[in-house]
């Protein structure tokens, strides 16, 4: 393929990944994460937004299907990202965030794992 370069380990040339980081960003893109519900594992998604979001309040609550997470049945398994922390992302650098979210299932209750963040706080 033009254009794509593999290392001698199989990664990516680090000088093309350095130049798609350093490319002007009109957008910002809010990686939200989360505990899936065996408690073990961290899941992701990435919104992409207009604004640099300051405060945590300020992005949407988004929400995904929670039975491939293991945090809802079959039925009803809309379960919502609430975001509760903001941080700067140190993977894509820019005004890109990690948001650090609760989950709610469809009912507005929290799922199992919602004690897991507040035994570390």
């Amino acid at each position: 393929m033009p254009g794509f370069v593999m290392s001698s380990i199989g990664g990516m040339d680090k000088a093309i990944l350095s130049k798609y980081l350093s490319l002007e960003q009109e957008k910002v893109q809010c990686m939200y994460v989360w505990i899936d519900g065996t408690g073990e594992y961290l899941r992701a998604k990435t919104k992409t937004v207009s604004i640099e979001p300051k405060d945590p309040k300020e992005l949407p609550i988004w929400n995904f299907d929670g039975s491939s997470t293991y945090q809802a049945e079959g039925s009803n398994s809309d379960v919502y990202l609430y975001p509760v922390a903001l941080y700067k992302d140190p993977f894509r650098g820019g005004k890109n965030k990690l948001v650090l979210c609760d989950t709610y299932k469809y009912n507005k209750k929290p799922t199992g794992n919602q004690k897991l963040r507040k035994t570390c706080s």
